[in-house]
């Protein structure tokens, strides 16, 4: 049974499942942004860019995103994108890395209030205690969660000013004009 279940007393506070939502609708708007990057990073129109970034992890679009600034950086030497601006990409896909590390015990947890400002976590890991299940517990506070939250936010917002310095794809600009034949 989920700890959060097992009495009113250990189920989160409407503060705390609001921060734990928080903290999930500021991934999704990382990851959506990554992929916004990734296509803008590969020349790509955004819609189209979505047949194979909507089945990435995270981490493998940032993989891709780390290789596409490489090939900017050594094939294309800076000609499409300056070099500040994928230095700039290098920050953020490292901090996407050190909030995606945070998201993840947050999202694959069961969390439970200890008390109004702390929760306990756990993963419930199985097998023998050991050091590599020794992460299957956590605890967060309040302002902690907080604290991720406005990094999330922050992150969105650095994605939000990067996106629109990056050569973007129109649709309109690789289809032909349409004829009085074409089906919608």
């Amino acid at each position: 049974m989920p700890l959060s279940h097992t009495s009113r007393f250990s189920e989160p506070t409407e503060q705390q499942y609001a921060s734990l939502g928080r903290a999930v609708v500021e991934w999704a708007n990382v990851e959506q942004l990554l992929g916004t990057l990734l296509s803008r990073l590969l020349a790509t129109p955004d819609f189209l860019a979505r047949t194979y970034t909507a089945s990435m992890s995270a981490v493998r679009m940032q993989a891709a995103i780390t290789e596409a600034v490489e090939i900017h950086v050594h094939r294309y030497r800076y000609r499409l994108i300056s070099k500040g601006r994928l230095e700039e990409i290098i920050k953020i896909n490292n901090d996407v890395t050190s909030l995606r590390k945070k998201r993840n015990k947050i999202a694959h947890f069961c969390w439970s209030r200890q008390n109004d400002e702390v929760m306990f976590g756990t993963n419930f890991p199985s097998g023998v205690r050991s050091k590599k299940n020794d992460r299957g517990y956590a605890t967060l506070t309040h302002a902690e969660l907080s604290n991720l939250n406005a990094e999330a936010h922050a992150l969105v917002e650095r994605l939000l000013t990067v996106l629109p310095d990056l050569p973007e794809i129109s649709e309109e600009s690789i289809l032909p004009p349409r004829s009085g034949n074409d089906l919608d």
